[in-house]
């Protein structure tokens, strides 16, 4: 493998320093780095041992190891053991396999902890230090690359004033640093990047290590405003409704309708959560067989993760209403952008409103709602801040928000088949003897 090195990456591959750290911007080679580190010391000193550790299993296994053997042609055993011929070993290990138990008697040369800033604390970091004595080795390391995290342990540690500069050697780059070794087309996005996410484009393309860069919000009031007063001719072909459902707390069962205007632009017509706090399942049909006589929609999108709208999608099925049940977590249609389909799916209302080719209601609450929407990047692809994070940090489930999301991602499975087409007409929607009571009434 012939590689040709900048200043920063030889700088941490060559160290032979106690804790060298490699912390700089997407795409400037710092798990290559890191792993040709470990390779080649393994390589030239028989006898070797070396953890390579990541915090979670999940990105240990399908990036770190994933990008080891596509490196080095070679396949990782089961056990996450990599023996050379030299009988120097490689161990992958995730964050909750480093603790004091899986530690005792280990004896090591090194280690290397990949995105070391997604551990919240030195502990793990400690605690492989304290097995650095294998005995017979030209010197013992802990080497890490990673991303910056504002001021954390690492910034204290390498940063900061560090204990000893010697000890605590800090290789920086921004992404621009190994520009010509990027192609032309990320080179350009990075542009749309500064404009599209300001603090996540200083932390991870210019390796800002400032505290106050965080997340970045989805939408603008700006963009938001303007959808609300769009003007869309008074013509419908189609129209979706969308279902957020929920059972306990403080969340409550949203709904949207939304409807075809033509020449794919569409609208809100309808958004309902008020009082829908506490409703089962039945409660939730009633009101969804209700609003689809009513609104003449063709067919839903129902909330089917936490089993809280399972019940509602079951009873669809079992009286011929077509539904898609939706999972936030599925794999989006474009993997290299996006972590999840939610993400995925919020992006579509985004690019939507910003086209100017969705009218959302002028109500408050959803629109609040929207400005609370926060997404971050986690190894270059793009996620939205769970709504557990966002419950922890006091802001209250997106419900409207996303009835409207779940809505708008049934957009392109919209029935195309002539068959289908003729089924699903407003004329001829399926004929419901639901009789479940709801304000009053009975559904019919």
């Amino acid at each position: 493998m012939k590689i040709t090195l900048k200043t920063f990456q030889a700088d941490f591959l060559s160290s032979q320093a106690r804790f060298p750290a490699f912390i700089a911007g997407w795409a400037t080679g710092k798990t290559m780095m890191l792993l040709l580190k470990v390779w080649k010391y393994c390589e030239e000193n028989p006898g070797s041992l070396w953890w390579i550790v990541r915090k979670e299993f999940i990105d240990l296994q399908d990036s770190t190891m994933k990008d080891f053997q596509d490196y080095f042609n070679v396949t990782i055993p089961s056990s996450r053991e990599f023996p050379f011929p030299n009988k120097s070993l490689i161990v992958f290990r995730h964050g909750g396999e480093v603790n004091r138990n899986n530690l005792k008697n280990v004896n090591l040369s090194g280690a290397g902890i990949e995105q070391v800033e997604e551990f919240e604390t030195d502990e793990e970091f400690q605690l492989i230090r304290g097995r650095l004595r294998r005995k017979d080795m030209p010197y013992h390391q802990i080497a890490v690359t990673g991303n910056t995290a504002g001021h954390n342990w690492v910034w204290k540690l390498w940063k900061n004033n560090p204990p000893d500069p010697k000890k605590y050697p800090l290789s920086e780059a921004i992404t621009y640093d190994n520009a010509d070794n990027l192609s032309k087309d990320y080179i350009d996005d990075l542009d749309t990047m500064q404009a599209e996410a300001p603090n996540q484009y200083q932390r991870y393309v210019m390796n800002s290590w400032e505290e106050a860069y965080g997340d970045d919000y989805l939408f603008t009031w700006e963009f938001l405003n303007q959808s609300c007063h769009l003007q869309f001719p008074n013509q419908s072909e189609k129209r979706i409704i969308g279902v957020d459902c929920a059972l306990f707390g403080d969340n409550k069962t949203a709904f949207c309708v939304i409807k075809d205007t033509g020449h794919d632009r569409w609208e809100q017509i309808r958004g309902e959560n008020e009082a829908y706090q506490g409703k089962d399942s039945s409660w939730i049909f009633g009101k969804y067989v209700e609003l689809r006589k009513e609104t003449l929609a063709h067919y839903g999108v129902i909330d089917a993760d936490g089993g809280y709208g399972d019940g509602t999608i079951s009873r669809c099925k079992e009286v011929g209403l077509d539904v898609v049940s939706y999972h936030a977590n599925e794999t989006p249609k474009h993997p290299d952008l996006y972590i999840n389909k939610r993400t995925e799916d919020y992006y579509t209302v985004k690019q939507m409103i910003e086209a100017q080719t969705l009218k959302i209601l002028s109500d408050q609450e959803l629109i609040d709602e929207l400005l609370t929407i926060r997404f971050k990047y986690r190894q270059g692809k793009r996620i939205l801040i769970s709504k557990e994070e966002m419950r922890v940090n006091g802001v209250k489930s997106p419900d409207k928000a996303d009835a409207l999301m779940m809505a708008v991602s049934a957009i392109h499975k919209a029935i195309t088949t002539k068959e289908a087409r003729e089924r699903y007409t407003p004329e001829k929607q399926v004929s419901v003897n639901a009789g479940f009571g709801f304000a009053g009434k009975v559904i019919k």
